[in-house]
């Protein structure tokens, strides 16, 4: 067993793949003896970047908001049954700013990686780049096609 973390962080989104992470995640820390936190972070800067903050923005955060809990709920039921506790959190702000805040120094960090096009690449960094980037906790990434 591994004791030097303390918690495993999943970030966590509606992309089909989030199932095959959370999967590997609690697998992980079933067979470590951890804990897992389920994150959700809300977008709502960037969103209100885009749509000026009125009744669209806030339809838009209860959609999200009602999609955190679907998600956090089936991850904490797939914890269950392998004996895993899951704290399931939501929040709200700028996703790789949110999962730093959450992970301490000796946590892990498991969460996908979306695959970008070269175009892409040259104009911004993902929320995984920018986690990788910045992070003092271990971090296990996943390659999402």
């Amino acid at each position: 067993m591994v004791t030097y973390m303390n918690r495993i962080i999943l970030p966590v989104d509606g992309l089909t793949e989030i199932n095959k992470i959370a999967e590997k995640a609690l697998s992980l820390a079933k067979d470590m003896e951890r804990n897992v936190v389920a994150l959700y972070v809300v977008d709502t800067p960037r969103l209100t970047d885009v749509i000026p903050p009125n009744e669209t923005t806030v339809a838009w955060e209860s959609i999200l908001a009602v999609e955190a809990q679907r998600i956090l709920k089936e991850i904490e039921k797939k914890g269950k049954k392998l004996g895993v506790y899951v704290e399931k959190k939501v929040v709200k702000g700028i996703p790789e700013i949110e999962i730093l805040k959450e992970a301490k120094k000796h946590d892990l960090i498991v969460m996908g990686c979306k695959s970008k096009v070269i175009f892409e690449r040259f104009l911004t960094k993902n929320v995984c780049e920018q986690v990788l980037e910045h992070s003092s906790s271990s971090i296990m990434t996943y390659q999402i096609k």
